[in-house]
């Protein structure tokens, strides 16, 4: 464990089919989750973390500055909480009620994945001062076999006509959200953090969940 054991931090990244919404709400209506014995948490979703930049986006277009600003953002100010709970000398190990676990969906990664201006090297410090918070990674990965089904036929009118941007036929939209998963995992793979990658494509919500609590240990 990080020897700022007062922050619990997990990330969970993925392309979009892979379950993390699906994922995150359960996690929050966990028995273990809900009767931790510390009330503090941090829950930011992918509207946070991302999609906050998409009206920039579209008006005036992103630079590598306008990403690393809000993915700077969070992280300064849970290193905030980690010196004010630093300095709070009274804290022993044993005691547990000053502890903030939080969850962020999507973060430096899909920064990476999603925008073409974007490398790794630009994150690659947000990546080590994550793990300096006690962040954990959770990717969710899901078979190439399913990406039709999960991406495109489960989906309703208005979502098919926004990844319509991605390609001009089913085929082209898969190997697009193919092409931003292989990319991850080879991100995961540079990253510091302690991590975890599963496959969700037959597993259930259920059994992933159990997976990324024990993985987490926050809770």
């Amino acid at each position: 464990m990080n020897k700022n054991w007062n922050m619990y931090g997990l990330l969970l990244e993925g392309i979009c089919g892979t379950g993390k919404t699906t994922l995150l709400h359960s996690l929050q209506r966990a028995e273990r989750f809900t009767d931790r014995t510390y009330p503090s948490s941090i829950v930011l979703s992918e509207h946070q973390t991302q999609r906050v930049l998409e009206y920039k986006e579209r008006v005036d277009g992103l630079v590598v500055a306008d990403n690393l600003a809000l993915l700077e953002q969070h992280v300064a100010y849970f290193e905030a909480l980690q010196h004010h709970l630093d300095e709070m000398v009274w804290c022993n190990n044993g005691q547990t009620a000053m502890r903030i676990p939080y969850i962020l969906e999507r973060f430096h990664f899909t920064h990476v994945y999603h925008y073409s201006h974007m490398a790794w090297e630009d994150v690659a410090e947000i990546d080590r001062r994550l793990g300096e918070l006690n962040c954990k990674l959770c990717v969710l990965t899901i078979d190439d076999a399913v990406l039709e089904e999960r991406i495109i036929s489960s989906r309703n009118a208005s979502w098919r006509r926004y990844i319509s941007r991605f390609g001009k036929t089913d085929a082209e939209i898969i190997a697009y959200y193919s092409e931003q998963q292989n990319l991850l995992r080879a991100l995961f793979e540079k990253s510091v953090l302690e991590k975890m990658m599963i496959d969700t494509t037959k597993a259930s919500v259920r059994e992933t969940l159990r997976k990324v609590i024990d993985f987490w240990g926050a809770i």
